[in-house]
């Protein structure tokens, strides 16, 4: 038995298939002085070829699994244009008289060895992207038309590697890949995003895996626990095989709790939101019983096109997500980007790309224009159903009031052209670092409502960056920290009358959600496939219980001893499992 952390749940049973992406042979070959532009010709030809590739990925993935996908493609587009990268392999080819493949290969090699030595640990972390799209742009060179990927598989397998990248997953037959495995990763990473997304049972972090399993093995994988069984005996097999059939037993029946109510058995409602990046996803948050959108994020418009949505294209997209969800309310929350987020535009210099840099509301506050062409285009929308306005990574009461005001000068525009919104809407935050925690009794009185934004709230809480495989066994919501904060949080925005809700991974785990009601959260809100399995666990406790639950686990001193408690209680409700 190998662990891993389990990062997608389902269990797969099924034969190993060990993947390691080609490696791309490249000649040092010299040419003619004659030759120079015609190479260089080729090299932007190749680019082009690898933008329209990438470009065509992107776009599907956004329509077919949301957004988080597609950033991480928006990225690589964005790597293509880097002057870096064309100006140095320009460089070689004009002064080193090489061609174009081994010159690029050796901008490459000198690229990923600077990436490597950085400080910073997200951009070392990009090594892999730039490995990605490097052999995206030497295919083309190449000419290799028949890469080697998963897109042929003629069997179910269970996909074992040391890494998947982006472009494996996108372009893989996705019905015949019943589990992944690899050797790094968390829960945060691509390989983990990108499961979830595909609903495939996925391990990442489990140490020399390749170094155990060969191609043919036969494995057992539980997404849940993080276990990997390499040929399993007799007992194990058959013990899986029927945890695999109750898995899909109870999952069939979690359909049928759509349209009913989540309430506690004492009759406590809370609210189980969806966080949504498309308006296609608001058919699946029907299906699986949300009841209204805790999170529309809007990056979407940025990142489908290359110009700067405008107010119409604004309004277009929010007034479908307001008529389609009426009278339910929907959370728009302005645009987010930057981290680990992309948007393809040349005034964004590199701090753009940093957790800690230009991002969020603070790129909103120093482009303006682009921010109430956005602000308007929803407040315009929101006169076709019940829309509310949020603002993310607030820090400090002065963004908070700058922010408003701007909502405020939006308004005004709107008055003097005589055009209808909704005066009463409600303008909250989002409560996402520890600074925006412990002033939120000053931010309460200046907000309509919180939404705790847990991802990021546990990264900067604890000084952990969500992309850095060695020390994403810190990345831990039950950290008394954490909790205490999210506690804090709640309890002053009660006592300021405005109502608190919460968004992120946190929310999704069965365990740690009924922890969440008992600490007083108003609203749950996750990915949509999630909310049956939490309203089933909502509708088995009692209000009382999960009060009496939160109070036990608020006074652990270590994460561990609070999940262990978490994880008691709910196997006291479901002996069976809860998977």
């Amino acid at each position: 038995m190998l662990k891993g952390i389990g990062v997608s749940p389902g269990i797969a049973i099924g034969s190993a298939l060990v993947w390691a992406p080609e490696s791309l042979l490249v000649l040092r070959r010299k040419i003619e002085p004659d030759d120079v532009e015609k190479q260089i010709e080729r090299l932007h030809v190749a680019i082009g070829k690898a933008r329209q590739e990438l470009s065509a990925v992107r776009d599907r993935m956004i329509h077919e699994m949301g957004l988080r996908q597609a950033y991480i493609f928006e990225a690589h587009i964005m790597m293509l244009d880097d002057k870096l990268l064309v100006e140095q392999t320009e460089t070689r080819i004009r002064e080193d008289l090489d061609e174009t493949a081994w010159a690029l290969h050796q901008t490459l090699e000198v690229l990923w060895k600077k990436l490597d030595e950085s400080d910073n640990e997200y951009i070392r972390q990009r090594t892999a992207d730039i490995s990605d799209v490097g052999k995206q742009i030497m295919r083309k060179l190449l000419g290799s038309q028949h890469r080697q990927d998963l897109s042929n598989l003629d069997r179910e397998v269970i996909i074992v590697a040391h890494d998947l990248s982006p472009s494996d997953t996108a372009m893989m037959k996705r019905e015949m890949v019943i589990g992944f495995a690899t050797e790094i990763g968390g829960k945060t990473s691509h390989t983990a995003i990108m499961s979830r997304a595909l609903e495939i049972p996925a391990i990442v972090g489990v140490e020399n895996l390749l170094g155990q399993i060969q191609t043919g093995d036969g494995l057992i994988l539980d997404g849940m626990s993080g276990k990997l069984f390499l040929e399993p005996g007799g007992q194990l097999f058959q013990e899986y095989l029927d945890r695999a059939q109750r898995y899909h037993y109870f999952e069939r029946q979690l359909k049928q709790l759509k349209d009913l109510p989540p309430e506690t058995t004492d009759g406590y409602r809370v609210e189980l939101a969806a966080n949504v990046e498309l308006i296609d996803e608001i058919e699946t948050l029907v299906q699986n019983g949300a009841t209204s959108i805790g999170l529309y994020r809007t990056e979407f418009l940025y990142l489908s096109k290359n110009a700067t949505p405008t107010e119409e294209e604004h309004y277009l997209a929010y007034r479908s997500v307001a008529e389609k969800l009426a009278p339910a309310p929907a959370i728009i929350r302005t645009f987010d980007l930057g981290g680990d987020k992309f948007i393809s535009s040349p005034k964004l210099d590199n701090t753009f790309h940093s957790s800690l840099g230009l991002r969020a509301i603070r790129f909103c506050l120093r482009e303006l224009e682009m921010f109430r062409s956005q602000l308007r285009g929803i407040l315009r929308a929101s006169v076709h159903g019940n829309l509310k306005i949020m603002f993310p990574m607030i820090s400090t009461l002065c963004e908070l009031r700058q922010a408003k005001e701007q909502v405020h000068v939006a308004m005004d525009e709107l008055r003097s052209q005589g055009i209808a919104f909704d005066e009463q809407i409600e303008v909250g935050l989002m409560i996402e670092v520890p600074s925006a925690a412990i002033i939120a009794d000053s931010l309460a009185k200046e907000a309509d409502f919180f939404s705790v934004g847990t991802n990021d709230l546990i990264q900067y809480a604890l000084a952990i960056d969500r992309v850095n495989e060695d020390v994403a066994y810190l990345y831990e919501p039950l950290h008394p920290a954490v909790l205490r904060m999210a506690k804090y949080v709640v309890d002053v925005g009660h006592g300021e009358g405005i109502w608190v809700g919460i968004c992120g991974e946190m929310a999704a785990d069965p365990a740690v959600a009924i922890l969440l009601l008992g600490m007083g959260f108003d609203e749950l809100s996750m990915n949509p496939v999630a909310i049956p399995r939490i309203k089933k666990v909502v509708r088995a406790f009692s209000y009382a219980e999960a009060v009496d639950l939160a109070e036990i686990v608020l006074e652990m001193p270590t994460a561990e001893e609070a999940g262990a408690i978490l994880r008691e209680k709910i196997a006291e409700k479901f002996p069976e499992g809860l998977y």
